[in-house]
């Protein structure tokens, strides 16, 4: 792990992009939580600035960056914001509207500088030109307000792309419209932006610009904190985040699937993820010590039940990796999705026990057990091609080994898992 002090110039200066993982939520930073705080911040480095002191750097806090490997030659250099990704999508907001108030004010000057940390270059040597020509990629649930906001270069662009904020008279609506965080974010830091510059009783115009780009590139500062290969995400994720969002196994591997799957990343999730994000998954489910999400201990049987191998569900997401990384056949999304949605239907039956298929009779059956153990069997058995007669007989193998144990006073917790057979 490395650590070091950037101003945002240094951060977003280099040829690369910073993408949002799926697992992380939508941008929500508003402006009477962050941006007033954060245009203080920067007004009052301007002003320090135009006095010809030379102020401390405002520190912004931690940011937590993973590499990626680059598959070929083409392409930017890429890394995964494991924390910080509402801090460096709302400075570019900001890079944005001073793009804006540069243009209007007539400066062009300093135009080059802050597109240099908005856009990278050399697009002919890019593997999606679309993609990777921005610093930032964000989620799918942000991309289309955020490629509509970051590429219009006036007010009429944002007029003309978010037309329901709007009203006749040119304006943003102020009552009754939720507007897209993109295009709030920077109207309001344009607009602040444009009053303290336009200012112009004691300083000239082109000062109070300089002054101005200079709080925001070299006057905002973050630690940069980029992993090695061996630090575990999940962690330094937990570590930082004890009193925020919980991230989850299952949230990491849902990332390390959707990243692959290209251009049907958002079919994919919505016809295929999408169900597993529903209470029935998210519930906690405790087995001895140990309390996690249904979901968890969902992937945990279906990779035990696809290779027969115990998978400690304390590095699970390292676990499920291993075992894609393992079969050539499960290395785009789409398979790794299929495969899981087949197994899952059973699980659903298995755990809940509605419906006659053999799995959910099993399921109802052995509820009053903790069967968690044989999981992973009942999966392979129901997702066979075995006749349902068949797995019946399998399923009340298991049954009636679960109530001779009982009728026998043995403890649950001895009970072992049965290896997985070929079938």
């Amino acid at each position: 792990m490395k650590s070091d002090p950037f101003t945002v110039q240094q951060i977003f200066q280099d040829r690369r992009q910073y993408r949002v993982p799926f697992y992380q939520r939508a941008y929500v930073w508003t402006r009477g939580n962050q941006w007033e705080r954060l245009w203080e911040d920067i007004r009052d480095k301007a002003d320090a600035l135009l006095q010809g002191d030379d102020p401390v750097a405002h520190f912004m806090g931690a940011v937590v960056l993973e590499q990626q490997q680059k598959p070929g030659l083409l392409g930017v250099e890429r890394l995964h914001i494991i924390d910080g990704q509402q801090r460096l999508t709302t400075l570019q907001y900001v890079l944005t509207a001073l793009q804006h108030v540069l243009r209007q004010l007539a400066q062009p000057g300093l135009l080059p500088l802050v597109d240099g940390c908005l856009v990278n270059g050399n697009p002919d040597t890019m593997e999606e030109k679309e993609v990777e020509r921005f610093k930032l990629w964000p989620t799918f649930r942000d991309r289309d307000q955020f490629v509509s906001g970051m590429t219009a270069t006036t007010m009429e662009d944002l007029r003309t792309r978010f037309p329901e904020s709007f009203t006749q008279a040119k304006r943003l609506k102020m009552i009754g419209v939720r507007h897209p965080p993109t295009l709030e974010a920077i109207i309001y830091f344009r607009d602040v932006m444009f009053e303290w510059a336009n200012d112009t009783k004691d300083f000239d115009l082109p000062s109070r610009v300089m002054a101005l780009a200079k709080a925001v590139l070299t006057k905002l500062k973050m630690v940069c904190i980029l992993l090695d290969k061996e630090d575990d995400a999940q962690v330094i994720f937990e570590t930082l985040n004890g009193h925020g969002a919980e991230l989850h196994a299952t949230d990491l591997i849902r990332n390390f699937i959707f990243m692959r799957a290209g251009n049907d990343a958002v079919d994919l999730y919505k016809n295929v993820w999408s169900q597993f994000e529903t209470t029935l998954w998210s519930e906690k489910q405790s087995r001895g010590r140990l309390n996690r999400p249904r979901l968890e201990w969902f992937v945990q049987s279906a990779v035990q039940a696809e290779t027969a191998e115990e998978i400690d569900i304390g590095r699970l997401y390292a676990g499920y990796r291993r075992f894609v990384d393992a079969d050539a056949k499960l290395h785009g999304a789409a398979p790794q999705l299929a495969l899981l949605n087949r197994y899952g239907e059973h699980y659903k039956a298995l755990v809940t026990g509605k419906g006659n298929e053999p799995i959910a009779v099993f399921g109802r059956r052995i509820s009053p057990w903790d069967a968690s153990t044989v999981h992973p069997v009942s999966l392979r058995v129901a997702a066979s091609e075995l006749s349902a007669d068949a797995q019946n007989e399998i399923f009340g193998c298991i049954e009636s080994y679960f109530v001779r144990r009982a009728i026998c006073g043995l403890s649950r917790k001895n009970v072992s898992a049965p290896r997985t057979p070929d079938l």
